[in-house]
């Protein structure tokens, strides 16, 4: 009987343990923080996977989960370890690799297979490793392996993520392109009214675009925890502590919305997700703030020292505007709810959580009631009221002002911050890049005289040719009676002209690799900046390293667009683009991403604490008349122009500036300064800058007139949201034109300057750098 007992003890000893560390690695695959399912950063059933399954002989757990978003942004990849036979007794290299399946990626040759090494170090129980991966493609379908000392862990690969239909792709690339994507920073201070005010949210955009799908998202609402996954609208929620560290997690979201109370709270803290926030706003992210009562008006904007991004009358304008709008939409909303009858009948037929039809066509109408009489209950935002909007770097801060506490946010609150954003709204926009396709932009920054066509040295070997076979071989074989000769002469003179041609060809490019860069950095005034580098490489021979891009950085490939649409890919062979592997230390793209003999593009992001700043030491001292300024510049890097503009509006400048340095800067006159501005403008421009291509057929511009075809993303957002004054290139380059176009001039209290480039921007060491410049701007202190 005791030898039972002592053998009953192990046995349930043992199956406590096992429960215990498979309870454990269960955690470990859960996403950090306790964030919910189904959002862009956490992990549902869909793109979550744990290795290994059933009975776990490796001695640990090792989870790997993606973000969701379909469309190509920087995609966030949580790998999650736990060991289940206690402290690791060594340090441990895994490799977790994500190979894109043909069913889940569209445009067919636009995906890139992931690899991802992360090493666990001895004593270690559970760690997570969390990196941001360039994504060019559209879907999140992958295959996915896990490697140990370069040997596989399983016998066969799991799959993460869900196919996508190719006869819908194009159209969910649209919807999710102008989808509104939101994160709503929990708060205490209005806890009881935040699904009233995402509530609104929903209204707002299910009246401005209505169709089916519209009209059934008009019936719904935010969930008791404020999510909202509607074909026009998505918000997240996040509790403070939850909020990521890194800039890029930021990337798939359009806006950030706060409590005022909680903003100024952390904006004193500084918590550990602070500087990613703003490094993703200097990016180009919005943050809007909600619920400025009016006593708070004047401390509340004291401590923006920036200055505002509109005048007040232009944001009472937009108010206007969109109260006006939100009228015409319901209006035109509720006529064709009324003569559309095949809608009712559907809406009669609607039975959603319990609700009868009538009451939901009640709800709706109560709605649109409300909706008209909007302006009698309430006077619209505006500078009144306190609302206003400040620039930072790229992004945007809107206030927007509450009449009483505990009050939501409504309708029209929402349609006046979607026209103030304007394009900040998309991230398309902001970016001016796309990877799945790319556009003819590619065409406006090239290597000149690379990876072209000499047509005049192909005409001077053709024009030797013709005068050999003719004037000269001709003549000599008729004269000596052997013309039959020039049947032997003829072909052996084609073949060494052709062989000419080829070899200046290849030799003219040269066989070394080339890089040219044009890199903006925009510098706030506390030092601290975020650079865009669009980098063009040319190699003669590949490069057997690939390419190596800070680990920081968010990049994006900017394919040349041979005119070809999107409908046109969708039936092509699947084949991967290229294969990057991501560590804590770079982001590296492999050789097959820049092949021999062609030109690549690619644009960086990149944000650069404390870089440094120009500022005027004795600015106490401010006359238009002066000769001169004393200014300090303490970039990271020298100088080589720099033209400034003080408070008062005059101009200055000096050369040579160096890190740390303090010299004289002499007063130049606007028009001096305009054309300083204007020669640097063109510096920054091919002087022809499109490779010479064949001419259009009809056809290709008939297929290029058809509403259809889709050649171009940024263009077809544009065209979809009636916007003709949107950035092409982004928001960094629409900056640069507008301080640099004649008659716009320079802002009072900014400077603009040229400098090398970042040590950083070249990929490929031993480059060789032609043709580049590095423009920096920012407001002085």
């Amino acid at each position: 009987m005791s030898r039972r007992r002592r053998l009953r003890i192990p046995t349930f000893l043992l199956a406590t343990i096992n429960i215990v560390f498979l309870w454990a690695g269960f955690a470990a695959a859960q996403p950090p923080g306790g964030l919910q399912p189904t959002g862009f950063w956490t992990f549902d059933g869909s793109n979550l996977t744990t290795f290994p399954r059933g009975a776990n002989r490796l001695g640990y757990m090792v989870s790997v989960g993606t973000s969701s978003p379909l469309i190509a942004e920087t995609q966030r990849v949580e790998i999650g370890f736990v060991s289940t036979t206690g402290p690791t007794t060594a340090d441990r290299n895994f490799l977790v690799r994500l190979t894109p399946l043909s069913e889940g990626h569209s445009p067919p040759q636009a995906a890139l297979e992931v690899e991802l090494p992360f090493r666990v170090p001895q004593n270690t129980t559970q760690k997570t490793f969390v990196r941001h991966v360039p994504k060019t493609s559209f879907g999140n379908h992958y295959e996915v392996e896990l490697f140990e000392n370069g040997r596989s862990v399983t016998n066969a690969a799991f799959e993460i993520g869900s196919p996508i239909p190719r006869r819908r792709t194009l159209s969910s690339v649209n919807a999710a392109e102008l989808r509104w994507k939101l994160v709503w920073v929990k708060s205490s201070k209005d806890l009881d009214i935040q699904k009233q005010s995402l509530d609104a949210l929903i209204e707002s955009t299910a009246i401005q675009n209505w169709d089916t799908d519209a009209l059934r998202a008009s019936f719904s609402t935010a969930t008791q925890s404020g999510r909202i996954n509607e074909p026009s609208v998505y918000t997240e929620p996040f509790a403070p502590s939850d909020l990521p560290k890194d800039w890029r997690a930021w990337l798939p979201f359009d806006a950030v919305v706060f409590h005022l109370d909680d903003y100024l709270q952390y904006q004193q803290e500084q918590p550990s997700w602070w500087k990613p926030l703003n490094e993703w706003v200097n990016s180009g992210g919005c943050i809007l703030i909600r619920g400025m009562l009016p006593g708070q008006i004047a401390q509340t904007k004291a401590s923006f020292d920036a200055p505002s991004e509109l005048e007040p009358k232009e944001i009472d304008q937009l108010a206007a505007a969109s109260l006006e709008s939100l009228h015409s939409d319901a209006a035109n909303f509720s006529r064709r709810w009324q003569v559309n009858q095949q809608i009712n009948q559907n809406l009669a037929e609607l039975d959603t959580n319990g609700q009868t039809a009538a009451l939901t066509i009640e709800s709706l109408q109560r709605k649109l009631a409300s909706a008209f009489g909007y302006s009698a209950s309430r006077v619209p935002l505006g500078t009144k009221q306190g609302m206003a909007a400040y620039k930072q770097l790229a992004g945007v801060i809107v206030l927007l002002p509450a009449h009483e506490e505990l009050e939501p946010m409504e309708v029209i609150d929402w349609r006046t911050t979607q026209s103030l954003l304007n394009f900040h709204r998309f991230r398309l926009l902001r970016r001016g890049v796309e990877p799945m396709m790319g556009s003819q932009r590619f065409y406006d920054w090239v290597i000149p005289g690379v990876s072209q066509p000499p047509v005049y040295s192909f005409m001077g070997f053709l024009g030797l040719f013709v005068i050999l076979v003719g004037p000269i071989a001709y003549r000599k074989t008729t004269r000596s009676g052997r013309s039959y000769l020039m049947f032997l002469i003829a072909p052996v003179l084609a073949i060494a002209t052709t062989l000419a041609m080829l070899t200046y060809g290849v030799v003219a490019d040269g066989f070394g690799t080339r890089l040219r860069a044009r890199q903006i950095t925009w510098v706030a005034p506390n030092g601290d900046a975020m650079s865009r580098t669009r980098s063009t490489y040319f190699a003669g021979i590949r490069p057997s390293d690939g390419m190596h891009f800070p680990a920081n950085a968010a990049v994006t490939v900017f394919p040349d667009n041979d005119e070809r649409s999107w409908e046109d890919r969708t039936n092509d062979r699947f084949e991967l683009r290229g294969q990057v592997t991501v560590t804590e230390d770079d982001i590296h793209f492999n050789s097959r991403l820049l092949p021999s003999r062609q030109q690549k593009q690619f644009v960086v992001l990149q944000p650069r604490r404390q870089f440094g700043t120009v500022r005027i030491t004795d600015d106490s001292e401010e006359k238009k008349n002066r000769a001169s300024v004393q200014i300090r510049s303490d970039c990271e890097l020298p100088l080589e122009t720099i033209l400034l503009r003080d408070r008062v509006g005059a101009f200055f400048t000096a050369e040579n500036v160096q890190p740390g340095q303090t010299t004289t800067a002499s007063q130049v006159s606007q028009l001096d300064a305009s054309k300083m501005l204007g020669e640097w403008y063109k510096r920054q421009w091919l002087i022809s800058s499109k490779i010479s291509r064949t001419s259009d057929s009809a056809n290709q511009a008939q297929r290029r007139r058809m509403l259809t075809e889709t050649f171009d993303l940024i263009n077809s957002l544009r065209s979809a949201t009636n916007m003709t004054s949107a950035p092409n290139d982004g928001l960094f380059e629409n900056e640069l034109q507008q301080r640099m176009q004649l008659g716009k001039s320079l802002p009072n209290q900014s400077f603009i300057a040229i400098a090398d480039l970042s040590d950083d921007v070249p990929a490929i060491e031993g480059i060789s750098i032609a043709d580049s410049i590095h423009f920096i701007m920012g407001e002085l202190p």
